[in-house]
């Protein structure tokens, strides 16, 4: 009897093992492969990224950093797939799931800008839909926003939130914005040509009361000025 018990826990201890340990396994594998996927995607083998992405996303399906990698790599490429769009579509679904598994990653909400704007130009660009198109600005607006809004000093999310600020007509709170990337990062890259446009095009969309409040305020200073003398001339002789 007793070495039947013996026996017994012997069989539970083995059948614990087996049991409680793959959940750690599995982790340490998804976590693999998403290393996998990050250097792939850097060697621009973004067909072998996504693979790695998916399979690190199967093994962990709470794995917020590699849904937010697939949608990453389904954006970069829609351009070479049959079907633009569609494959944008998929990159925004990955987006949302990562989101909705980490709303507080800073980089994911970027991503999902970067996703939106081009939905929004495939919109405008390839099906004249400019309403449509809009709608995607508005919300790639608002991802980097929310970017901005949980890191302040993160220069991709200002850079993104100017380009998008100058791409609808308001140019000057993109100067703004590129001022700040600027500001945290002076060798930011393309920053010196973007804020030269932004500078340009600030130029052209500056009401000209703003533009020459200095001079119009003059003028007005002069104006009373001469009212004054003219009055107190007449009333002197």
């Amino acid at each position: 009897m007793r070495s039947s018990v013996i026996v017994l826990a012997m069989l539970m201890l083995v059948l614990s093992i087996f049991v409680f340990t793959p959940t750690a396994a599995v982790s340490g594998d998804a976590a693999g492969w998403y290393t996998t996927a990050s250097t792939l995607t850097g060697q621009k083998n973004y067909t072998a990224a996504l693979q790695a992405y998916d399979l690190a996303i199967s093994l962990d399906p709470a794995y917020a950093d590699a849904w937010n990698g697939r949608a990453d790599i389904l954006n970069r490429v829609h351009r070479n797939t049959a079907d633009p769009l569609a494959t944008l579509n998929l990159a925004l679904n990955a987006s949302d799931r990562a989101l909705a598994l980490n709303a507080s990653s800073a980089n994911a909400w970027i991503n999902h800008g970067l996703i939106l704007y081009n939905i929004g130009y495939y919109y405008q660009d390839q099906l004249n839909d400019q309403t449509t198109a809009n709608t995607y600005y508005s919300k790639q607006l608002q991802s980097f926003e929310k970017a901005i809004s949980l890191e302040p000093d993160n220069a991709d999310a200002w850079f993104n939130d100017a380009y998008a600020l100058c791409g609808m007509g308001r140019c000057n709170e993109g100067l703004t914005a590129f001022k700040k990337v600027q500001q945290l990062d002076p060798d930011y890259p393309y920053l010196e040509g973007n804020l030269e446009n932004a500078e340009k095009l600030a130029e052209t969309q500056t009401p000209f009361y703003i533009k020459y409040a200095v001079e119009i305020a003059m003028g007005v200073i002069v104006i009373i000025c001469a009212v004054l003398w003219f009055a107190a001339v007449r009333k002197k002789y």
